[in-house]
């Protein structure tokens, strides 16, 4: 029997017991969006599983704290505000709010703080100029840019070798010591999303941004940092540096926790290829508590593949739940507790296997249903725990 959660850590490189810096405590960074469209369900997948996680932290009687950055500097809402005919401001805050409207429809109930990154910009800024003091950085003109050559462990959360890192050139530009050092500050003449700064006007670059809000809400390190597959390199990788050389500490996040991607016919969903599928949109026709199902349902470090049909199929199921758990609490029997050694939460507990637990819970609710008195009270209690957990809401 599994009685603690094991969950893989991409650093490690495999399941690792997880244990929190402080007990009974769990504070968890989620990258989140950068805001110039409506939330796809590739975001959804994403962000429902560490609602999820979140959840389940919470189930073994944990406190967590999850915090999610809104994205609201980026070139690309520049040019979407542009098209649209609108400011910046207006374009970033209006699918801002979009973002936390959706994720209210999908249940997703566990975060704590949903924090826009220009709010911090003087905060990106003392971090550049501690990097640079500590010798982790350097300016050329009005760009700053960290030298990966000073962080021994660069390249060690996507592990590649320094090799490897060479092919993949960042953020190319003359002077750079290394073409894989990335910028934490750019110097800009554009007329939109640019501040001042001790080497001039420009922007932050993408990975600080995040480095930024984690330190004001986790500024002695977090439990999980969280985010899509994708990120690993160069985004994490370059977080991972920043967080570690600007704390002093070699563990500042103590598990990184990645998510596969979601495709469509079998390409990456996301709004630049087309295949993008808004969740606004789904939402029409599907109930959020079946969507959750099915996404959950699938395991979270695995690539999937969506398939409306297979969620109309989730729909039925979810809605089958929800009557035999009607038709359950008209039985009488003795309420159970749900023990560790339930399959549950041993596959809850295996690297969230939510896909298994699923699949028992509805074998055991289905079973309950037909067998009537005598199983009701097992399979009501396993309802509530797993309406608690999955988030979708399976007793009415």
């Amino acid at each position: 029997m599994q009685d603690t959660l094991r969950i893989f850590d991409t650093l490690a490189w495999r399941k690792e017991p997880f244990k929190s810096a402080v007990p009974g405590k769990v504070d968890m960074f989620v990258c989140g969006p950068t805001v110039q469209d409506y939330m796809h369900l590739g975001h959804a997948r994403t962000y429902l599983f560490y609602d999820m996680l979140s959840r389940y932290l919470a189930y073994q009687g944990n406190r967590v704290s999850t915090v999610i950055n809104i994205t609201d500097i980026d070139e690309g809402i520049v040019k979407g505000a542009r098209e649209a005919g609108t400011s910046v401001e207006a374009f970033a805050s209006k699918y801002g709010k979009a973002f936390v409207d959706d994720m209210a429809a999908l249940g997703v109930t566990t975060v704590s703080s949903y924090h826009p990154v220009s709010e911090l910009i003087p905060q990106m800024i003392a971090q550049t100029e501690s990097l640079i003091a500590r010798g982790n950085a350097y300016r050329i003109g009005a760009s700053v840019y960290f030298g990966v050559d000073t962080f021994p462990g660069f390249g060690e959360l996507s592990h590649q070798t320094r090799d490897e890192i060479a092919l993949r050139p960042l953020e190319i530009a003359e002077g750079k010591r290394n073409q894989a050092d990335f910028s934490l500050w750019r110097g800009s003449n554009a007329d939109e999303q640019r501040w001042d700064s001790p080497w001039g006007l420009g922007t932050p670059g993408w990975h600080i941004q995040d480095t930024a809000v984690s330190f004001v809400h986790f500024p002695r390190g977090y439990d999980i940092h969280g985010g899509a597959r994708e990120l690993v390199y160069p985004h994490h990788e370059a977080q991972r540096a920043e967080m570690n050389a600007y704390s002093g500490k070699a563990r500042f996040v103590r598990y990184w926790v990645h998510s596969g991607l979601l495709t469509q016919h079998s390409e990456k969903m996301s709004k630049s290829r087309g295949t993008s599928v808004k969740v606004r949109e789904i939402l029409r026709d599907f109930s959020p508590g079946a969507l959750r199902l099915y996404f959950l349902g699938m395991h979270h470090r695995e690539d999937a593949e969506f398939r409306e049909a297979d969620l109309k199929r989730w729909e039925e199921k979810y809605w089958s739940l929800r009557s035999n758990s009607t038709k359950l609490q008209r039985e009488p029997g003795r309420r159970a507790k749900l023990s560790g050694d339930s399959p549950f939460v041993q596959a809850m507990n295996d690297d969230l296997r939510a896909g298994e637990a699923i699949s028992y819970l509805v074998k055991t609710v289905e079973r309950a249903a037909r067998a009537g008195e005598g199983r009701a009270g097992e399979a009501l209690q396993l309802l509530k725990v797993a309406s608690s957990v999955l988030g979708a809401p399976l007793v009415e």
